[in-house]
């Protein structure tokens, strides 16, 4: 189990408010109110090392902040309310269903009073990691259609009930994935560089031992939490190199063959498993880095043609 970083305030407090606030990201805050009795503000976050998701309720105040270029990714949804956004001269109003990125090497302001906003923060190397794409830099603060406008408020939405679930056993491979799809939820919903790019000629083939390498460096390192530029280090080769070699030579992707790997790891352990000593499904499959039951039990069945309770009972 991987332990959080947890918080939760819920106060009327506008000292505590501030001071709260600047836990989770620095900035100068102002709040005022025209009736304390009426305030009414709570906070929820869980820290996970570099990965945070946190939600944000602002009730009978007034809230202004400014905040300073952010070292990570910074991206949310507007939950509940109205807010109001300003980066450099351009001033963005927010409703509900909103999404928003705070921008890269710039200052934010932003204006917000009964509003629920939800965030989660990952690393920029990280997320241009996922993309491929070392200098990546996002073009915009918003989503770049209505469809993923609804995507990325319902995956904020589930990243944050995921971490910030009382008690949730989060093992490194499950707080792996949930990071990953932050990364790619991030990259498909907002405009960035990597969207944009001239063409640029693929990489050389590399050859079938490179895959082999790869496949052999998961098969022993598959209880940890590994990214493609883990894998094609282990390969000697470069990340878009690897993922060209397994499209060519098996036609998947690093990442698909390693979640093939945990399935047959978590069929292992529920064939071997005695019935009556209380192993649950669950229990594995989140072991394994598989949070969404009704997905992993799809997965598992596509692959070995029976549910994993029918395996966990044979």
């Amino acid at each position: 189990m991987v332990t959080p970083h947890r918080l939760e305030v819920v106060t009327q407090d506008r000292e505590v408010i501030a001071d709260a606030l600047n836990r989770i990201v620095e900035h100068r805050a102002r709040v005022s109110f025209d009736e304390p009795g009426a305030a009414d503000f709570a906070i929820r976050s869980a820290t996970y090392g570099d990965f945070r998701a946190w939600r944000v309720r602002i009730g009978g105040v007034r809230y202004t902040a400014t905040v300073p270029p952010l070292p990570m990714i910074t991206a949310g949804v507007i939950a509940e309310g109205r807010a109001l956004s300003r980066f450099g001269r351009a001033e963005m109003p927010l409703r509900a269903g909103d999404g928003v990125l705070f921008p890269e090497g710039g200052q934010h302001d932003g204006e917000y009073g009964n509003t629920v906003m939800l965030y989660v923060q990952v690393p920029h190397a990280y997320v241009a990691g996922v993309a491929g794409e070392p200098g990546l830099r996002f073009e915009a603060n918003t989503p770049v259609s209505a469809r993923m406008r609804r995507y990325w408020g319902e995956t904020t939405a589930y990243l944050f009930r995921q971490l910030t679930a009382p008690g949730a056993d989060l093992g490194p491979l499950l707080v792996e994935q949930l990071r990953r799809l932050a990364a790619t939820s991030a990259l498909c919903a907002f405009p960035h560089t990597a969207m944009t790019r001239a063409y640029r000629p693929g990489p050389g083939h590399e050859p079938a031992s490179a895959v082999r390498r790869a496949v052999a460096y998961m098969e022993d390192n598959a209880a940890r939490p590994l990214t493609v530029a883990d894998i094609a280090a282990a390969a000697g080769v470069g990340a878009r190199g690897l993922q060209a070699a397994f499209r060519r030579h098996l036609d998947t992707t690093p990442l698909e063959r390693l979640r093939r790997i945990r399935l047959e790891r978590v069929r292992q352990e529920l064939r071997d498993a005695d019935p009556g000593g209380g192993v649950t499904v669950r229990e594995v499959a989140r072991r394994w880095g598989f949070a969404n039951p009704g997905r992993f039990a799809g997965q598992y069945r596509v692959l070995f043609g029976e549910t994993p309770a029918e395996t966990l009972r044979s």
